[in-house]
């Protein structure tokens, strides 16, 4: 499907403004694969299916609301800036190290499924997952940050199929979760909730938080003034790790 054939069918879909959603995507019908958000009057969406061309932006008009926001955040605040997507990538089984560290982290049966989409950036030995207008990077050997973001990441990274929304740390922890029926890994990217992941709750019927032991009062706090009804667990163990039957024990599901 064309640009323009996609883009006709983005403008039909209601978006407000500030606002991010995770829906069905219309273009191969995957359900809760298509990450919309709408900032700035620019409009986003990309299907998490790598078997899917659905993605694109659309910088528009801006509504009353958008000009308002932007004036707002113009008056003494720098506006953030993205690091640029790596240029030069490779498949991830032409690279052995990337696929052990996909084996690893129990990573690989997300990406084999088409739950995400993974690649191999060489000039800066990372594994790359994407999702939306952005990726997160993880670098596999030499110096530098264990973690990397690219491009805009408002609603974290939502891995897998399912009704049942399991919030956890960071990306390999969300892909080990996406291997049980009905439950999507939601990466976080960090230990707090944003207001874009807060926006993306709504599309499930169940939602766990998966915090370290170690996590401080702040944490458990935030995560029920977002919502009471978020089930929270406590672990001493890497989720990406463990076998599923070890992850339904902590969350208590038989």
């Amino acid at each position: 499907m064309t640009y323009a054939e996609q883009l006709d069918i983005i403008k039909a879909i209601p978006v407000r403004e500030g606002e991010s959603k995770v829906i069905q995507c219309p273009f191969c019908y995957g359900l809760k694969k298509l990450a919309l958000s709408k900032f700035d009057g620019k409009i986003m969406w990309n299907c998490y299916r790598a078997s899917c061309n659905g993605k694109g932006i659309y910088s528009g008009k801006r509504s009353a609301e958008a000009v308002k926001n932007y004036l707002e955040d113009s008056v003494g605040v720098r506006r953030p800036k993205y690091r640029s997507m790596p240029t030069v990538t490779a498949s991830v089984y032409n690279h052995i190290e990337c696929l052990n560290f996909l084996e690893l982290c129990n990573s690989l049966d997300a990406y084999e499924r088409g739950y995400i989409q993974v690649k191999y950036a060489p000039a800066e030995d990372r594994v790359l997952f994407y999702t939306g207008t952005g990726a997160v990077g993880r670098l596999l050997s030499g110096s530098g940050p264990k973690w990397i973001s690219y491009g805009e990441l408002p609603t974290g990274v939502h891995v897998g199929v399912g009704s049942t929304a399991v919030l956890v740390e960071d990306v390999p922890s969300a892909c080990s979760v996406s291997r049980i029926d009905g439950m999507v890994g939601v990466a976080l990217l960090g230990t707090t909730i944003t207001a874009g992941i807060k926006s993306t709750l709504s599309e499930y019927d169940n939602c766990y938080l998966i915090l370290d032991k170690d996590a401080s009062v702040k944490s458990l706090k935030q995560s029920k003034s977002i919502s009471r009804s978020i089930k929270v667990r406590f672990t001493s163990e890497d989720l990406k790790y463990l076998t599923t039957d070890k992850i339904q024990d902590l969350m208590h599901i038989s």
